[in-house]
């Protein structure tokens, strides 16, 4: 079986960019199974010398704007004997005219749009995302062989957006080897809440997790530390958050971290929170809880019912922050009595069950052969 990979970017692993994480561990798990992996990458360092070592090809095209494709790019596509195509993201207008030259040239593709047609992200710009959606993305769905959904909420939303459309419901994965580290993690003596992501207010729903924060410090006295890991916009909006609602001595922010690093910082943490209004899947949880940390989620992250079902955790809906704190405290109390262990041995086979890339990467291949 012969596979093309497209992304925006290099598929590099070392990059805020999800979806590039994805791509590139993916693509590395297919080759195991014996596949001809390609990933070609749509960007501006088109002509730059690839920094890393990968065991799947590469092709890099330039981006060429808007609504445009690169010659060598539309050569590529017409002579290529790949078994499937597979797009990766949403709202991208490149896509739009890769769909049409697929069809064109009788080539099979599959779509991942990673959680960018779920109910919150149409939310954020909701009538010029309506129109488009309508317009374009439509179009795009029908031409695919299946849209790929990380998780029940992209799943349900999608349907509701655009009716008989042939949906795989396949999660992201995890490389455990990524995880080990060389050195021993020392833990520290205290509660540990932790986050890892981009620091992007409302998606992530920072607020909520800091509203909450307070009030579990201030209301329900507390002990825990927050941690979090990952830069962006709204990093200085965040501590400055937390110096007006008087938690910043409780609050610890690490910036972007990669590699040994973010393991060491990830594996200090006892319970791992994600706040998300908005979500395919994340992730950060499922790095987490390969980690054997214990989450707290919300139901918008997908990532509730697995969560659930190995009581690895506990989960919540809406935004109601004095109950969320209520959570954080009896996390607490769990992890005063150590009891908080058991939930992380549940998080980690959780795991190994459900997000192993090889475990994915085999449903893949079903959804190809589909």
């Amino acid at each position: 079986m012969k596979v093309v990979h497209i992304v925006l970017g290099r598929a590099n692993p070392n990059r805020m960019n999800g979806v590039n994480r994805v791509v590139h561990n993916l693509a590395s798990e297919q080759v195991q199974y014996g596949a001809h992996i390609s990933v070609w990458g749509i960007t501006n360092s088109y002509n730059l010398e690839d920094e890393l070592e990968r065991t799947y090809h590469t092709k890099w095209f330039k981006d060429e704007g808007k609504w445009k494709v690169s010659n060598e790019l539309l050569h590529e596509i017409k002579n290529s004997d790949a078994t499937c195509f597979h797009l990766h993201g949403g709202f991208i207008s490149v896509f739009y005219i890769l769909s049409k030259l697929l069809k064109k040239y009788n080539k099979a593709f599959v779509l991942t749009p990673h959680g960018t047609y779920t109910q919150g992200a149409m939310a954020n710009n909701t009538l010029v995302k309506s129109v488009y959606f309508k317009l374009i993305e439509k179009s795009i769905i029908k031409r695919a062989k299946s849209v790929q959904c990380l998780g029940h909420c992209e799943e349900s939303d999608l349907k509701d957006l655009c009716k008989n459309v042939h949906t795989t419901l396949i999660p992201n994965g995890q490389n455990f080897d990524e995880l080990k580290t060389e050195h021993e993690v020392i833990k520290k003596p205290s509660f540990i809440i932790g986050y890892c992501g981009r620091i992007t207010m409302w998606q992530k729903g920072l607020d909520v997790l800091l509203k909450s924060f307070h009030h579990y410090k201030k209301h329900l006295q507390g002990i825990g530390e927050l941690h979090l890991i990952g830069d962006g916009e709204y990093l200085e909006t965040m501590e400055n958050n937390a110096i007006t609602l008087n938690v910043f001595d409780s609050c610890f922010f690490y910036g972007k971290k990669f590699g040994e690093e973010k393991v060491m910082l990830l594996k200090q943490m006892d319970l791992f929170v994600h706040t998300s209004r908005n979500e395919g899947l994340p992730t950060s949880v499922i790095e987490a809880t390969a980690l054997g940390i214990p989450c707290l989620v919300s139901e918008l992250t997908s990532m509730d019912r697995y969560v659930i079902d190995y009581n690895a955790g506990w989960t919540y809906k809406g935004e109601d922050y004095e109950h969320i704190a209520k959570l954080l405290k009896n996390a607490e109390a769990e992890y005063l009595d150590k009891t908080i262990c058991k939930r992380g041995d549940n998080a980690l086979k959780m795991a190994v069950d459900n997000f192993d890339w090889k475990v994915i990467s085999k449903q893949t291949f079903n959804m190809y052969n589909a």
